[in-house]
């Protein structure tokens, strides 16, 4: 994905919402952040999908699915029988 003539890249921008230190002065891309409001958003914006995503505990996730669903998708995906019908 490319960014809009004058902006930073997405890829840029995820660059720096990924990081855990402060990048402070750091060259063009922080020149930029400091002259386009636009970028600045999008990198906020990034920075709290990253802070809610890393804030994902384990007891959040969603249970694996049973043995008995495990061997029916298998089934069903080597076609050696009919879905079961629920």
């Amino acid at each position: 994905m490319t960014a809009a003539p004058g902006h930073l890249t997405p890829a840029t921008l995820v660059e720096w919402a990924l990081r855990d230190d402060d990048p402070g002065e750091d060259g063009d891309t922080a020149r930029h952040l400091a002259d386009c409001p636009a970028c600045r958003e999008q990198l906020s914006r990034l920075r709290r999908v990253v802070r809610l995503a890393r804030a994902i505990e384990t007891p959040d996730l969603p249970e694996p699915p049973s043995r008995p669903v495990w061997e029916r998708i298998e089934r069903d995906l080597r076609g050696t029988g009919e879905p079961d019908a629920d």
